[in-house]
């Protein structure tokens, strides 16, 4: 941008010259000095933008830190979560302590670009079997009451990617991570209760009526398969709709079943009313009495008797390895 409006200045100056013609030598003479620099600041302004875009960015993949934490929250936590559903600096310490190979943040530049929170339980790999994102989370969902050393089973609980850095395929980087963490510990599953980020917007697009299993199974895209993932390089492939479900199809994701219940949050009638005024206004919407859709992938009940109310979302269990 700074090399443009370099050149729209000379341009001026180059126009003045040709087309005045009262003292025009004079003029030239005293704008000679002032075109070298000009020259020479395009000219430098252009060199550094080359050598800043040929510096690689430095990547890297670490465990979460004690330190490192509260910025994670900031940058990453905080800004992909509803307030009612983000973990605490606390949840994050917890699982750090209790399960440090499974939490994963990338940098990029020593700046937390990514973050990944897995954790570790047994599965029969009875699909039936899974419970709910909450009780595989445990209470606080910190880990500490459902991790066990000796499971088969790594299971990918939440991933943030920072608001500049999406569409970069950070995810795909994390799960490879997974992939070979899954490997390294010699289990055998991995597996997730994952949530399509979508689905509060197409629900309002559908006046409501749209079944989450069918949207997640039966809405779909056509991509192109450029490197043959799925078949046949060059074919063109159905993907779900939903860009995060599709994001982890490329990854090997496959359906299990609907985790109905899969986050449950209570809270008092006044906090709720906070969360309608502050978060994302324009969205909420009453559909039945004490009924509200949010935006997000989960709606609301009141409990107007005992001042209550009560956030449920389903998500999609799905196994990837």
């Amino acid at each position: 941008m700074g090399g443009i409006f370099f050149g729209l200045k000379l341009q001026i100056i180059f126009i003045s010259m040709f087309f005045t013609q009262h003292h025009q030598v004079r003029r030239r003479r005293r704008l000679r000095p002032m075109i070298k620099k000009l020259y020479y600041y395009y000219f430098l302004n252009m060199l550094n933008k080359t050598e800043n875009e040929k510096t690689p960015h430095v990547i890297s993949v670490k465990n979460w830190s004690k330190e490192i934490i509260p910025q994670m929250h900031r940058l990453l936590e905080v800004p992909n979560w509803a307030p009612w559903l983000a973990a605490s600096t606390q949840s994050m310490e917890g699982r750090a302590n209790v399960f440090p190979e499974g939490q994963l943040m990338m940098e990029i530049d020593t700046v937390p670009a990514a973050s990944l929170s897995m954790n570790r339980i047994y599965w029969d790999g009875n699909p039936q079997s899974l419970k709910s994102w909450d009780d595989v989370a445990g209470d606080p969902t910190d880990y500490s009451s459902t991790y066990n050393p000796a499971g088969n089973t790594l299971v990918l609980m939440s991933m943030n990617v920072a608001l500049e850095q999406q569409g970069k395929q950070l995810p795909a980087r994390l799960i490879n991570h997974a992939k070979q963490l899954v490997a390294d510990l010699n289990m055998q599953y991995l597996i997730g209760s994952f949530r399509p980020t979508g689905y509060g917007v197409a629900k309002a697009e559908h006046n409501y009526q749209l079944p989450f299993w069918q949207y997640c199974t039966q809405m779909t895209v056509s991509r192109l398969d450029k490197h043959g993932v799925f078949g046949q390089s060059g074919s063109t492939i159905q993907l779900p709709f939903d860009p995060w479900l599709r994001s982890l199809t490329w990854a090997g994701l496959k359906p299990l079943k609907e985790d109905t219940s899969a986050m449950v949050v209570s809270v008092p009638l006044i906090e709720f009313q906070g969360y309608k005024q502050n978060y994302k206004p324009n969205q909420w919407n009453e559909i039945q009495p004490n009924v509200w859709e949010c935006g997000e992938v989960g709606l609301w009940t009141i409990y107007p008797e005992n001042g209550s109310a009560t956030y449920t979302e389903s998500n999609l269990w799905g196994v990837i390895y």
